[in-house]
């Protein structure tokens, strides 16, 4: 589809939707070219900061009617492009719509504006009897942006990913029609669910401004246990069986030696643990009589996979906190040791995982490449990462394009997915119709057509248009 470049006139007509003339900002600087991960690179010709609703339906009203691209942007901090402005045009940056608009605690719901940060959203409850669940690591990301990617994690084991905490969300389309999509009652059984066609689709079909979570009472008790295993298989053979045993855990993270190394060397501390592969179990529960025995029915199942002394950590131990710390860290960790990097988040049934990190020490050897990874053993998802080291650009840009190739050739062989959480976005879009066959893909376009006639919503990510 033809896009067009915004002119003077265009600036002009846009500038009277926007009251505070601080948020129309004509000269975007490279803070809006790149998001955390700084693969792909686009810089906006125009970067607008909404605060309402009717400030949105403007800009996109008239962004659809002169076939201006129009992108929206959260706290940038997805890693495969979907936030950037790929084709010029405008940048809808929504961190200004950051307010909380309603807190209603009888009917288990709390609405906010898009932009607002889930770090904000944590501090507010903080002293309240509910909490919002989904835990992705990035506490700065946006709760749109969550809602784009469907983020999932560490709790996504016992909870679910954001798509199961979303009850309505408010939507503008590219006619400048705000839409309300789902409602505050639980259940639904009345036609398409357009909320959870929404959720997940990397802002390609409309602009999230609203969105309404359910919240979930705070568990009274939690605890965390480090399992240390003679082997990182070992530690991931564990896991259906801890899962099968009628425990249900919040967390299970899997980590290697491999990527503790690196991590100690980034944050200058030790590691409080020996072992070559561990996994994180986390517990949470309204007694303590319940999270005891959880916990000993967990252990007792690792026992016949060779598990060292469990380090069992209250939530709020020293010592819980740098185990937490080490895990969260391990992203910056394998980023700073390396010039530059790349990543796949495939996500696969979970017994398949020890094939899939086989999969990767071959493509070590096969491409002479490091390839640390690390990820969440109760869901599959794997985080793997592709270290340049001492390659150049063009050699790290052959290798990585066989590597990813190969690990979602796996991956599809295996019945898993290619992203758990981080998106196709624009960096993997070229993968997504040979993964998924052209009939499905094509279906896609249908739908996108529907919702964006003129395809000015954040073009060309996911999947090509055409």
């Amino acid at each position: 589809m033809e896009h067009e470049t915004l002119t003077q006139t265009d600036i002009k007509n846009l500038r009277e939707f926007i009251a505070n003339k601080e948020r129309f900002i004509t000269k975007p600087t490279v803070h809006w070219d790149h998001d955390q991960f700084k693969t792909v690179r686009a810089m906006p010709e125009l970067v607008i900061q909404p605060t309402t609703n009717e400030e949105a339906e403007k800009v996109v009203k008239y962004a659809n009617d002169h076939h201006i691209p129009v992108v929206p942007r959260g706290n940038s901090t997805g890693l495969m492009g979907a936030n950037l402005t790929i084709h010029g045009g405008i940048s809808l940056d929504m961190v200004k719509m950051n307010k909380i608009l309603a807190y209603e605690p009888n009917s288990l719901t709390m609405t906010v504006q898009a932009g607002i940060r889930l770090k904000d959203i944590e501090e507010f409850l903080a002293d309240k009897p509910f909490t919002y669940m989904p835990a992705p690591a990035m506490h700065w990301a946006t709760i749109g942006g969550n809602v784009n990617t469907n983020a999932g994690g560490l709790k996504a084991i016992k909870y679910g990913v954001t798509r199961e905490h979303i009850r309505k969300l408010k939507v503008v389309l590219a006619n400048g029609k705000s839409y309300v999509f789902g409602a505050k009652a639980v259940k639904s059984s009345s036609g398409y669910s357009l909320k959870d066609l929404i959720i997940g689709s990397e802002g390609t079909l409309g602009i999230v401004t609203e969105v309404t979570m359910r919240l979930y009472p705070r568990p009274k008790e939690t605890i965390n246990a480090l399992i240390p295993f003679s082997s990182l298989e070992d530690a991931l053979k564990s896991v259906p069986a801890i899962l099968a045993s009628g425990v249900v855990p919040t967390t299970v993270e899997f980590m290697g030696r491999q990527v503790l190394d690196l991590w100690e060397k980034y944050a200058h501390q030790k590691f409080p643990e020996k072992g070559e592969g561990f996994i994180i179990l986390g517990l949470d529960a309204f007694t303590k009589e319940e999270i005891k025995a959880e916990l000993e029915q967990a252990l007792k199942t690792t026992t016949r996979f060779g598990s060292k002394q469990a380090v069992i950590l209250e939530a709020s131990s020293e010592k819980a906190q740098l185990i937490w710390k080490a895990r969260e860290e391990l992203l910056l960790a394998i980023q700073n040791s390396t010039p530059m990097m790349d990543e796949v988040d495939i996500s696969v049934p979970i017994n398949k995982i020890p094939e899939v990190l086989t999969r990767i020490e071959e493509l070590e050897t096969e491409v002479k490449m490091r390839i640390p990874s690390f990820g969440h053993a109760g869901d599959g998802n794997l985080h793997i990462y592709l270290c340049s080291d001492k390659d150049s650009k063009d050699i790290f840009a052959q290798k990585s394009k066989k590597v990813i190739s190969e690990l979602y050739k796996k991956a599809k062989e295996v019945d898993g997915n290619m992203s758990g959480e981080h998106g196709i976005g624009y960096a993997r879009q070229a993968y997504f119709e040979d993964y998924y066959g052209q009939d499905y893909t094509n279906l896609l376009r249908e739908i996108k057509k529907v919702f964006d006639p003129n395809g000015i919503i954040n073009p060309d990510k996911i999947f090509p248009l055409k």
